[in-house]
């Protein structure tokens, strides 16, 4: 796709301010007015706007595959206040419909289409780039089904507008705005001072299934490529904050035989008293609950086992009681609820945070960091939309690396409330969710994997086996797998071995659970699963995922690399109605495969598909393999 097509660069109608950018401040209004479009020059595939206030350079790179990256630079050039600046894209007009996706703890990434009528809007709350709302949008065109996709990288608090404008003088048009969340903003900048505005990423489409999302997937593993990926312990939903070390020491004997690689304690071993709840911002570790001082003990049992020992922490929230809050009140945001946060834009405040950070890595030997943030914050009290909040919070991630470069940071946010593109490039993966059921977990999975690389999004085991149960109307018993239905064990349901080994591909495979109590025939089928993804994991390191059946009662999904050389399907099914499915996995055109050892043209494929049987809440795994001549 052509650069200048698709922003409209070299149309007419389009190249006012109005398809370009809206800016508001105390220099007045920027935004289509007659006497600033002489003031737009164009070079190549870059747009250039100045005035005496400030100046403005809108850089577009084709990363490949027609995905474009935008970059607007703001840079003042006298002492203003700026309210507003939002990038702009200008779509033919016409009836529309708007993709957006909600967010919040427990059900991330719920994504739905609504008609555009006057105008549709996603922003996040606050500090937290994916709470409320996931950076992206999708906007079709009902007459002939384009789809414009864009994705936003947050570098402060964001919103993302679509909405039909009757542009001065022009037509009427579709008009996508993006940027730095407006709302309360007045950004005080000195001369000269410049400001990064959030990268933003687009594409076109014809696919409402999963927008061609492998697209992003190829274009960011290239351009930010993934550690190799793990194998994972978290103590957190095998018993929560009740913490005996003989049982987490069990745990990692069995985590250790199974080819577990990062073993991490979770929430519960920092502190003064027995209710860590109330301490959170003291980051000593406890003498007289949790671990009761044998830390220590734990990472060095840990590391007998031949895995690297990993804790929990939450840098950037601490409770108004605790010690660390009272001994400095100046390094934070105060929230509400008897919550502040710590202020990543003072440098003070940072390095005290990092400081402490990198003295808990060297006492207990860290190679693992869970970066947690359990907390709301929805407005900058500096009105500066979180901008340099954010770059605190990067910088610090980046002086921890310098210090301990080989170092896996998990990006945790309670769930998934900070999961976007702009994270990834600096966290290695996310905890997607408390909600680690397999059923809505694979849900979570795939509607994120329509915004970021599958190989980011770690994927984890939590069942529990129990005895006693009859199978079906004959008299044997049988031991079942049952898993948490959500976020704790209030509510559960069975799944088969075969789902939950399944769902934990495509990103680093994790354990939370009691794995010791496991039965020995599941701990070798999962040493086993263990063993294959590990040999595969470098595939799925760089893998582009595709949806290619999407219903409630089963849903496809196939991992291939970018030359489609090996393909694997898996076909999920949640509900049983129906017995057997034919799913049409995309192939390279003209190549032959291997399945089931015979070969098959990619016409064939194409045309007739691959047909399986399924069973209830079960997965079918299919693997195609390119002949090479």
């Amino acid at each position: 796709m052509n650069i200048k097509n698709m922003f409209h660069i070299e149309k007419s109608a389009y190249t006012s301010i109005s398809g370009f950018f809206s800016a508001y401040g105390d220099f007045g209004a920027v935004d289509g007015l007659d006497s600033d479009i002489a003031k737009i020059r164009r070079d190549g595939d870059s747009l250039f706007f100045e005035n005496e206030s400030f100046s403005v350079d809108a850089k577009f790179t084709d990363l490949g595959l027609g995905v474009v990256m935008r970059e607007d630079t703001l840079v003042a050039k006298r002492n203003i206040t700026l309210n507003r600046y939002t990038s702009r894209f200008c779509l033919d007009g016409g009836d529309y419909e708007v993709y957006t996706q909600f967010s919040c703890w427990g059900n991330e990434s719920s994504g739905g289409w609504q008609e555009l009528v006057t105008g549709v809007e996603a922003s996040n709350l606050g500090i937290r780039t994916t709470e409320e709302a996931t950076p992206m949008l999708a906007v079709r065109n009902k007459g002939n089904g384009r789809i414009f996709v864009l994705h936003l990288m947050p570098s402060a608090h964001w919103k993302i507008r679509v909405s039909r404008k009757r542009i001065p003088t022009k037509d009427i048009a579709i008009v996508v705005e993006a940027g730095i969340n407006d709302d309360g903003l007045a950004m005080h900048l000195k001369s000269g001072e410049r400001v990064d505005m959030p990268r933003l990423v687009a594409y076109e489409t014809q696919n409402t299934r999963d927008f061609d999302a492998w697209k992003i997937h190829r274009v960011f593993n290239k351009l930010y490529p993934r550690r190799v990926l793990p194998v994972i312990y978290n103590n957190w939903l095998n018993t929560f904050d009740w913490i005996n070390v003989e049982d987490i020491k069990n745990q990692a004997k069995t985590a250790s035989e199974l080819g577990v690689e990062l073993f991490l304690i979770d929430a519960g071993w920092f502190g003064f008293t027995e209710n860590w709840n109330a301490e959170i911002g003291n980051w000593n570790e406890n003498l007289v609950g949790g671990y009761r001082g044998r830390v220590g003990e734990l990472a060095d049992y840990v590391r007998s086992l031949g895995m690297k020992f990993g804790m929990w922490i939450e840098p950037e929230r601490v409770l108004k009681c605790t010690e660390a809050y009272k001994s400095h009140p100046e390094y934070y945001i105060n929230g509400s609820n008897g919550i502040a946060f710590l202020d990543f834009a003072n440098d003070e405040a940072r390095r005290y945070i990092t400081d402490i950070v990198l003295n808990l890595i060297e006492k207990y030997g860290l190679e693992y960091l869970k970066l947690d943030f359990n907390g709301s914050l929805g407005y900058d009290p500096t009105h500066n939309g979180f901008y340099y909040y954010f770059k605190g919070v990067k910088r610090f991630i980046s002086e921890i690396r310098q210090k301990h470069p080989d170092i896996y940071i998990t990006n945790c946010a309670s769930g998934g409330n900070r999961m976007d593109l702009e994270t990834f490039t600096y966290y290695d993966s996310v905890w997607s969710s408390d909600n680690q059921s397999p059923i809505h977990g694979f849900r979570i999975f795939k509607d994120t994997a329509l915004r970021v690389p599958p190989c980011y999004v770690e994927k984890y085991d939590v069942r529990r086996f129990f005895d006693g149960f009859p199978n079906q109307y004959g008299h044997n018993l049988v031991t079942l797998p049952i898993s948490c239905d959500g976020s704790t064990w209030a509510r559960v349901h069975n799944v088969t071995c075969r789902y939950t080994h399944a769902f934990l591909t495509g990103g680093p495979l994790g354990f939370s659970t009691n794995i010791a109590s496991y039965p020995e025939s599941e701990k070798a089928a999962l040493k086993a699963a263990v063993d294959r993804f590990k040999a595969d994991r470098e595939f799925y390191r760089t893998a582009e995922m595709r949806v290619i059946h999407d219903a409630d009662a089963v849903t496809a999904v196939q991992y291939s690399d970018a030359e489609l050389s090996r393909v694997i399907v898996q076909i999920f099914t949640s509900v049983k109605l129906q017995d057997k499915i034919t799913v049409y996995p995309v192939v390279e055109s003209g190549a032959s495969y291997m399945l089931d050892g015979k070969a098959l043209s990619a016409e064939d494929i194409e045309s007739n598909g691959i047909y399986r049987e399924i069973n209830d809440v079960d997965c079918v795994t299919v693997e195609l393999t390119k002949i090479t001549s």
